[in-house]
């Protein structure tokens, strides 16, 4: 069997190898849990890989499901697998809540079923799927056990879920999904061929600007509940959490840029997140990215429903830690 010891640098290579818009398992976190965190990453990379990368759905379902055999093979003890090993020993050693790595799988699936979505409401389930989990297990993995904290973690993930669909609109209709709600399109007077239409009339340049909007105040006002969630956890995690926080924010101030059609993707680069990081960690600093936001008084409503979604149980407090 793989020793323990090569698994986990197996899934820290995983995570090295991949640079993406939000940092994993940076040298912000206690040492003690990027090991960890690190399985977690490589756990999930993997299966989004099989539902990505994998033409036929039948196929890209069969291996979702032998992952999830694997997972349930995790909890009962090691797996001879360089990634189950070590996650088999990180549920051990922090008693995760492996229905939590199954809901991620669940995304997955998800993703090779369902490539419509009808309104907002479906982008907040499937967000409880394939973000939320992150959430949670980044902080239960650093001894926070409050629902409190959970629904600030829960408005951050979902809302980066969501930056992440409005700067992907265009690689995912290559795999022929649409991640903006039919009934958002609607709500702007466009379809899914003006969406993807360039924008050389003012009267469609203005249906497109009303639909970002839209999408950027409901997102707006996720990311607005979770801004208190850095301060309450402190250390280095809050320092961690601070920045995916103000990355999440800025995708939407880049992608919010004049003239910027919703379809063309806004990205980050190492130089932004450096910046970001070198910046002071007040309460201060994480609201200011969201200030320089533009919500027009037409997506007024839009920015409170989106602050609703957690603000109620992000509101009742707690103790924090286990």
């Amino acid at each position: 069997m793989i020793s323990l010891e090569e698994s986990y640098r197996h899934c820290q290579e995983v995570t090295a190898s991949h640079y993406e818009n939000f940092p994993v398992a940076s040298l912000l976190m206690p040492a003690r849990t990027r090991p960890a965190i690190a399985a977690l990453y490589a756990f999930a990379r993997a299966a989004d890989d099989m539902s990505d990368e994998i033409p036929d759905t039948k196929t890209s379902l069969s291996l979702l499901a032998g992952w999830r055999e694997l997972l349930q093979r995790a909890q009962k003890g090691p797996v001879d697998h360089p990634v189950f090993r070590a996650l088999a020993d990180t549920i051990r050693r922090f008693d995760l809540p492996v229905l939590w790595l199954d809901h991620l799988i669940q995304a997955f699936e998800r993703d090779r079923t369902v490539v419509r979505h009808e309104n907002l409401e479906d982008l907040i389930f499937y967000s409880t799927l394939s973000a939320n989990p992150v959430g949670r297990l980044l902080l239960w993995i650093n001894g926070y056990r409050d629902e409190c904290l959970f629904a600030m973690s829960d408005a951050i993930c979902t809302a980066l879920q969501l930056a992440n669909f409005w700067q992907d609109i265009s690689v995912d209709r290559e795999k022929g999904r649409l991640y903006v709600p039919l009934s958002e399109l609607r709500a702007a007077g466009l379809d899914e061929e003006s969406l993807f239409s360039s924008p050389d009339n003012p009267d469609l340049s203005r249906r497109q600007q009303i639909l970002k909007d839209r999408l950027f105040a409901y997102t707006a006002g996720l990311f607005s509940t979770g801004v208190p969630l850095p301060r309450a956890v402190g250390g280095r995690i809050g320092l961690e959490l601070a920045l995916v926080l103000r990355g999440g924010v800025t995708i939407l101030e880049k992608g919010q840029a004049p003239g910027r059609p919703v379809t063309r993707r806004p990205v980050l680069t190492r130089g932004t997140w450096l910046a970001s990081l070198l910046r002071p960690v007040t309460r201060d600093r994480l609201e200011a990215p969201l200030s320089r936001l533009t919500v027009p008084d037409e997506a007024r409503e839009l920015y409170g429903q989106g602050r609703a979604v957690y603000q109620e149980k992000a509101e009742r407090g707690g103790s924090g830690s286990s």
